[in-house]
């Protein structure tokens, strides 16, 4: 199950149209352990609360889903436990590429192993049952102008609302946004767009940043609606100064004790796993560690033509840089400034929660070498997994800026959310 939400800004939901989940469900109950990660077996919880940081799937009755997005009446297969995990500590003490130069030999035979794993996907009763194909038309419009996100209407827009279930697939050549609305796949032409498309978390660079109870403001709000923070739980928040009086709002609200909050970034995150404590010039304990600083979401902005770089003076985010004349970008996606104090990367800190690329990997690859993002987004596989770079993107630039290498923002190329192949299918 992929995401199909682009989230738009950090708003207070709504309580009405919120509903339990599995996520909710488990940091409720104070395990928000509930998934693991692709090569280290690591413990993962939900994060984002919307969708789109694919760190929560999770094995259902169902099928495959994001536990975030997932009815409390669906029941996860499996325990909570990883038994690969002994495995996966393992390959933490290698590189990710480690695996490809010592066991894919002799060379001739290199191309074995995708062969089979080709064939194997899609043998009869090894590739699982068919997905669903949903009826659905395709259809061509025009408009003059595209709005995309609340925030952007504009009188006369046609208005894509992805938190009214549209789905954003792409800007494409000729001025084309193609969405996914109820059973129609519309491809509409413009002359003028425009973008609220909100913004993501900044995970801080430290120790820990990926461990579950690590989570975004607004996946907080979301699960605080659902009856999942319960009463007295211990807080620490890191956010800029102008986002102090949302987190005191949620506290009040769901009498949570900040036990923390600053702008600059802890040392280090503790806890096995889930997060136990916060360590600054002391070790604070905690049960929630809550992110508030924010990377705009630009995807639909580059692939429209728009050109973005880090920032610099604070932590850095990559911030739109120009624009084409016919494009607006607004809202918290038009943001230039994370409204931090910058903090210098840990080596075993995790850059890329994705793909379990760590900041001392993109080190070692720089090192072999791979002087050039895109060089290093092929080897380590950091900003290819299913999030897309939503998480890691600006992580991994300023690890490579700070090492001296280029550093130019990788291509944006639609999608941009993940769907199922069977999602696209359309009956012309």
């Amino acid at each position: 199950m992929l995401s199909q939400i682009l989230p738009i800004s950090l708003v207070s939901p709504d309580p009405d149209a919120v509903t339990e989940t599995v996520a909710s469900r488990a940091i409720r109950a104070g395990e928000p352990a509930i998934a693991t990660s692709l090569r280290f077996h690591r413990p993962r919880g939900p994060m984002c609360g919307r969708g789109y940081c694919e760190q929560c799937e999770i094995e259902t009755s169902e099928g495959r889903q994001l536990a975030c997005q997932a009815g409390a009446g669906a029941a996860p297969r499996g325990g909570r436990r990883d038994p690969l995990r002994p495995l996966g500590r393992l390959a933490e003490r290698f590189t990710p590429w480690f695996w490809e130069r010592r066991f894919l030999r002799p060379r001739r035979w290199r191309r074995l192993p995708l062969h089979v794993l080709r064939y194997l996907s899609s043998a009869p009763g090894l590739a699982g049952a068919a997905p669903r194909r949903p009826t659905r038309t395709y259809e061509e419009i025009a408009a003059a102008t595209v709005s995309v996100g609340r925030g952007a209407d504009r009188p006369g827009a046609f208005v894509v609302d992805p938190d009214d279930g549209d789905v954003v697939l792409g800007v494409y050549p000729d001025r084309t946004l193609t969405l996914l609305r109820g059973d129609r796949m519309l491809s509409v032409r413009f002359e003028r767009l425009v973008l609220a498309t909100g913004s993501y978390e900044r995970l801080p660079p430290v120790i820990g940043n990926d461990l579950p109870g690590v989570i975004g403001l607004g996946a907080a709000e979301i699960y605080g609606e659902a009856g999942a923070l319960r009463r007295g739980l211990r807080v620490a928040a890191w956010a800029s100064a102008d986002r102090h009086a949302s987190l005191r709002v949620l506290a009040a609200r769901h009498e949570l004790t900040i036990v923390w909050l600053g702008d600059t970034a802890p040392r280090a995150i503790a806890g096995r796993r889930k997060v136990e404590a916060v360590l600054t010039d002391r070790r604070i304990a905690c049960d929630l560690f809550v992110v508030a600083v924010r990377q705009p979401a630009i995807e639909l902005a580059l692939q429209a033509g728009a050109t973005a770089g880090l920032t610099s003076g604070e932590l850095p985010i990559l911030a739109l840089r120009t624009t084409p004349a016919w494009l607006e970008v607004v809202g918290e996606a038009a943001s230039t400034r994370s409204g931090v104090p910058d903090v210098e990367p840990a080596d075993a800190a995790i850059a890329c929660a994705c793909e379990d690329v760590r900041v001392a990997d993109l080190k070692a690859c720089v090192a072999q070498g791979f002087a050039h993002a895109e060089l290093v987004k092929r080897r380590t596989g950091a900003m290819t997994g299913p999030c897309q770079g939503k998480l890691c993107a600006a992580a991994v630039l300023s690890v490579l800026r700070g090492l001296d290498v280029d550093a130019t923002p990788t291509r944006a190329r639609p999608l941009a959310a993940p769907v199922t192949l069977g999602e696209l299918a359309a009956d012309a």
